[in-house]
């Protein structure tokens, strides 16, 4: 096997790959979260409510948290969302991966060379 078959096998079985999605509005609404890294609520209306969202610097180390209520909305369009943003929590956009039936959406943090990134899962509705 060469060299980036062995890396590519490696990749799938620690989970490393990211298999970007497409979810629409309905699909998004719900409770997400990562553990330590906080939890944001989105509504059907478009609100979404965060509570303890994880800050980080250019350097990609965790500062603060984050909290409150704003709005939420999908691009390109609610049919195939492949981004998400926030009008609270400033950061990058979050985009989606996993599978339809368990979900992920991951944002960039820190310098982007790097490749660290904030990483919640949807919550069993």
């Amino acid at each position: 096997m060469a060299p980036a078959g062995v890396v590519a096998v490696l990749m799938l079985a620690t989970g490393c790959m990211w298999q970007q999605q497409e979810l629409a509005r309905a699909e998004i609404t719900g409770t997400w979260s990562g553990g330590d890294a906080g939890t944001l609520r989105f509504e059907a209306d478009g609100t979404v409510v965060v509570t303890g969202l994880v800050v980080y610097d250019s350097d990609g180390e965790r500062v603060s948290e984050c909290g409150g209520t704003g709005e939420w909305g999908v691009y390109p369009d609610d049919k195939a969302a492949k981004k998400l943003g926030t009008t609270i929590c400033d950061g990058n956009p979050w985009e989606f991966g996993g599978s339809k039936e368990h979900p992920k959406m991951r944002r960039l943090v820190g310098n982007p060379e790097e490749g660290k990134y904030q990483t919640l899962t949807r919550e069993e509705r």
